[in-house]
């Protein structure tokens, strides 16, 4: 079906005046940007609603954290959103766990363009537009207490549409154990009739495709904790007119956090390991939106160089060196921390020929250390940000029509797949394929 084109900001984990946590030591410097960090994010998120003139923000959960008692969170948000009623852009907020609807009924004065959306409450929401329904905003009820998918008849929902583009709220919920599966969305987006279902957190960024459905979650808009790494932002959600919805990543969150695993090898020198360092810090993607870059080094390996770094001078060198030499520009600081893992015997019999350094995912440790072919592959997946974006960016680039529509449909479907899924897939081929290419080398030369 045909829909009124609309853009619109998907944002969840505002958390506004909410203290970042896991930084480890730091300067006042660093720490004065740390203290800013949430309601920089949020700056940036109105900023990003005005510049592309979006019709609406939809905030789902932790807009702010009620037990913080902020009125530093309270002025922020209410300048923001005045900023966004002056634009003409309406607010769709859902409570969350930190900001529960009683928090929000003690947020006074709030200007006329906020809706507040509760869906254990409230019925299907038109959003307007000159008048007109654009969209709707309904519950999908489908998580019991126990955090299990209650799964409920999607008849039950065909008669809540108002409007021609349903958005499907599925109420944030707390999680104190390990990351929720991704299946749980599928089913979720299985049992609903929306064209767009809003992911809750604590889901990391993910999206799942069924049909002509999109189940689309942006994460958190600031990197609160260890477990939020790479970089972290909101959505901008483009409908165009024939049912074809994007999602593209804005940055917002000014903190970020990586974990590099690195392997030295037996006879892997101080220069070798300073280039590798250097070399992933200056891969990472739209860096200059980050003011705090915090970075968890895990160097894997063993011999001298490795048993050097054991010693506390010889680590603030090591970080004193890459920061006198990084790219970074000025304003922006990095927070190291390193973990040193001994190689185990085995691994280390089989790579104590590597003289070098590499960086690499763990579960590929043994394969990669093996082949530089494969190495330098992985690393290409763990650095791009999109593969299918990537790809389709080529073939635009070395087409001479860029109006082309099956170019236009490749990467509106680009948008919609899943990245995670696509990543790990490749990185299974890439194995099996570089393996395979060795054996043929090695048997060639035998």
């Amino acid at each position: 079906m045909a829909f009124e084109a609309l853009r619109f900001i998907h944002a969840a984990g505002v958390l506004a005046d909410h203290q970042v946590r896991d930084t480890g030591p730091c300067d006042e410097a660093v720490r004065s940007k740390l203290i800013d960090a949430t309601l920089l994010s949020f700056e940036r998120i109105v900023e990003a609603c005005i510049d592309n003139e979006v019709d609406f923000l939809l905030l789902t959960g932790d807009t702010f954290d009620e037990a913080d008692r902020s009125l530093r969170a309270r002025v922020a948000l209410k300048e923001g959103f005045q900023c966004l009623d002056e634009a003409g852009i309406d607010v769709f907020v859902v409570p969350g766990p930190r900001d529960s609807q009683d928090a929000w009924a003690t947020f006074k004065d709030l200007p006329d363009n906020i809706s507040l959306f509760v869906p254990e409450v409230h019925e299907p929401t038109a959003i307007m537009r000159h008048g007109n329904v654009l969209a709707t905003l309904q519950a999908c009820l489908g998580r019991a207490a126990s955090s299990m998918i209650h799964h409920e008849e999607s008849s039950s929902m065909g008669h809540s549409r108002i409007g021609p583009f349903r958005i499907g709220i599925i109420p944030p919920f707390a999680s104190s154990t390990a990351a929720p599966d991704e299946s749980a969305v599928e089913a979720w987006l299985s049992t609903y009739r929306v064209d767009y279902l809003a992911v809750p957190l604590p889901f990391a960024r993910l999206s799942v495709t069924r049909m002509e459905q999109l189940a689309h979650g942006p994460g958190p808009a600031i990197s609160m904790s260890r477990a939020d790494c790479g970089p972290a932002g909101c959505s901008l959600v483009t409908v165009e007119g024939k049912a074809s919805i994007t999602t593209e990543l804005i940055v917002t969150s000014p903190v970020r956090r990586e974990k590099i695993n690195i392997t030295i090898g037996q006879t892997a020198t101080w220069d070798q390991l300073m280039s590798a360092m250097r070399g992933y810090v200056e891969s990472l993607s739209a860096l200059d939106k980050a003011s705090v870059l915090i970075l968890n080094w895990v160097l894997t390996g063993s011999g001298s160089l490795y048993e050097s770094l054991r010693d506390a001078d010889a680590e603030r060198e090591l970080f004193e060196l890459l920061e006198a030499d990084s790219s970074l520009a000025d304003g922006q600081h990095m927070i190291h921390s390193l973990t040193l893992k001994p190689e185990s015997p085995s691994v280390g019999r089989e790579s104590s020929h590597n003289s070098g350094v590499s960086d690499r995912k763990d579960e590929d440790a043994t394969d990669a250390d093996s082949n530089p072919l494969l190495t330098s592959f992985l690393r290409r997946i763990d650095r791009e940000q999109s593969i299918a974006g990537h790809v389709v960016q080529r073939l635009k680039t070395a087409s001479n029509d860029h109006s082309d529509i099956w170019l236009n449909r490749l990467e509106t479907l680009a948008g919609r797949v899943s990245q995670k899924a696509i990543a790990a897939r490749s990185r299974s081929y890439g194995a099996e394929w570089f393996e395979s290419a060795a054996e043929s080398t090695t048997d060639a030369d035998e």
